[in-house]
């Protein structure tokens, strides 16, 4: 059993509790949702009980903790991984060596496990989690789903009794991250296994645990079976969310709240003559201000991509999509400049960007990386903003940091701040240059509903006056924030066009919303495409 009395906690340095007075008990077997805006304590929560707080991140603390009778506190995190095993959102992060079945063994080794003891638990390992036909793999050639189950692997090699997950999809295709939640669902059904999971997808995530878990500024606010607790909490004005079908119930006051495309489509009888599709207004043909022809690229003798035709038009914000390790960063670095493409030619405003240099280009297009923490070197948020940035552009500064939410942030150093917090000001400093084209590669990782909320207003805004490339697994952002929509796949553009005709037809690349509406009322993607909601 994992117990936790009257605990509170805050970071060296920090004025502010990252938790407040938290209790908790939450037995073997439970599969346990934790939600809650960015920075309101759900990635603190987990570094307690897995032993983080306090051997690496150091601060006050006070109150108890006990895991399977072992005090994390007070013993070392190697120890507690017998009882709790952890995966971060970024597998890459934690993952040390270079094959599959090496990394499931390494934990065990560092245990002083015996070697016959070790290579059972290995083949066990990658028997429940099928990977049987990648043992042997490089990591390094695996997919981003792959990847997370060998993450996977390593935590449950010391056979623990809880797994806690930090956001394990943020980075995964629609695909890869059912296959891996369904994965969780199965490893706690068979194996008794405890879950706690920390994930801002909540259609995805809500209707498989049996617990629901909701965290605000340092606080348990909920606690209890989801259904429930989604009833009885404005989950949108805390920025934490519902699923899209959750909170178009509420919105007809429905009393039952459905959580899953089925759920929805048995209430839809009681919805169908209320939902209509809002009228809109007729997107005006525009110039192209990006444009790609027959773009080749190759990573040793590996194509990646081969032959990619595309445009991006002036003020829209384009959409790309595609499964993990499709190409999409690759080609985003391409447009950006970063990298130079084998073949083909990339033109930003009639000019071939890979014939600029380095300033001239940034006027042209600026790229937001998956991991904002590149971004970031100086002491403060604001310092790293106004690095090299030009005189002209410095009156921009407090405003977009404003439009963004982070101004209170710009004295903080991005370490002190939530992956959400750290995003949203990596926007900032791309943004603040005022690059004609402006890349996002993957931003809504570690966002909350809110954080994304804010990111999309803002997208729209910064579109209508320059354009937008935006890269995302999220397919409601997706549907909130783009115009047309891409497809990359098999290293070419094989889909594009207005967001409606693509997103609306598709079995995997669409919205909960949409699916539970197939055949229906098809064209809507999202809440606000209904007349009358808002």
């Amino acid at each position: 059993m994992l117990t936790i009395e009257n605990f509170s906690f805050r970071y060296a340095g920090s004025n502010a509790f990252a938790l407040k007075n938290i209790n908790l008990n939450i037995f073997e077997g439970e599969f346990v949702l934790v939600v809650g805006n960015s920075g309101s304590g759900k990635t603190t929560l987990l570094r307690s009980i897995n032993g983080l707080i306090p051997h690496f991140y150091g601060g006050e603390y006070t109150g108890k903790i006990q895991v399977c009778n072992v005090n994390p506190l007070k013993t070392p995190p190697r120890e507690l991984s017998k009882s709790v095993g952890t995966v971060f959102q970024d597998p890459e992060n934690q993952i040390l060596m270079s094959t599959v079945e090496r990394e499931i063994a390494f934990p065990l080794e560092n245990m002083g496990f015996e070697r016959m003891e070790i290579w059972k638990r290995v083949e066990e390992i990658l028997e429940i989690l099928g990977l049987q036909e990648i043992r042997e793999k490089k990591i390094s050639t695996l997919s981003g789903g792959e990847k997370q189950k060998v993450a996977i692997g390593a935590a449950l090699a010391p056979y623990p009794r809880y797994l806690l997950l930090d956001e394990p999809t943020s980075q995964l295709d629609p695909n890869s991250a059912e296959e891996l939640l369904s994965l969780l669902e199965r490893l706690n059904d068979d194996l008794g296994l405890g879950i706690i999971l920390v994930e801002h997808r909540m259609e995805r995530t809500m209707h498989r645990a049996d617990r629901l878990i909701v965290m605000d500024k340092g606080k348990i606010i909920g606690d209890g079976e989801p259904r429930l607790v989604l009833s009885e909490i404005d989950m949108d004005s805390l920025g934490v969310g519902y699923p899209q079908i959750t909170r178009v119930a509420k919105k007809f006051q429905l009393q039952y709240l459905p959580l899953t495309v089925k759920e929805g489509r048995k209430m839809l009888n009681q919805l169908l003559p209320k939902i209509t599709l809002k009228n809109e207004i007729t997107q005006k043909a525009r110039e192209p201000l990006c444009q790609l022809s027959n773009v080749t690229f190759r990573y040793n003798s590996k194509y990646v991509l081969k032959g990619v035709n595309l445009e991006i038009h002036q003020g829209e914000i384009l959409g790309l999509m595609g499964r993990n390790g499709a190409g999409k960063t690759t080609l985003a670095k391409i447009i950006a400049g970063v990298l130079k493409p084998r073949r083909g030619s990339v033109k930003i405003g009639g000019q071939e960007i890979h014939t600029l240099n380095e300033r001239e280009r940034s006027t042209l297009v600026g790229m937001v990386f998956q991991n904002p923490n590149v971004h970031f070197f100086q002491d403060t948020i604001y310092q790293d903003i106004l690095f090299n940035l030009p005189e002209e552009r410095r009156n921009n500064v407090d405003g977009v940091m404003k439009q963004l939410g982070i101004y209170h942030l710009r004295n903080r150093n991005y370490q002190d701040l939530s992956g959400g917090e750290r995003m949203l000001s990596a926007v900032a400093l791309m943004a603040v240059r005022e690059p004609k084209l402006l890349i996002l590669d993957e931003p809504t990782r570690g966002l909350s509903y809110g954080f994304k909320r804010i990111l999309i207003s803002f997208l729209k805004d910064y579109a209508s006056h320059n354009s937008v490339l935006l890269i995302t697994h999220d397919m409601e952002t997706m549907a909130h924030a783009s115009h047309r929509v891409a497809l990359l796949t098999k290293g070419r553009i094989e889909v594009i066009g207005y967001k409606r005709k693509i997103m609306a037809s598709s079995l995997i690349f669409s919205t909960q919303l949409n699916k539970v509406l197939y055949g229906k009322s098809s064209n809507i993607l999202v809440e606000e495409d209904i007349e009358g909601f808002r």
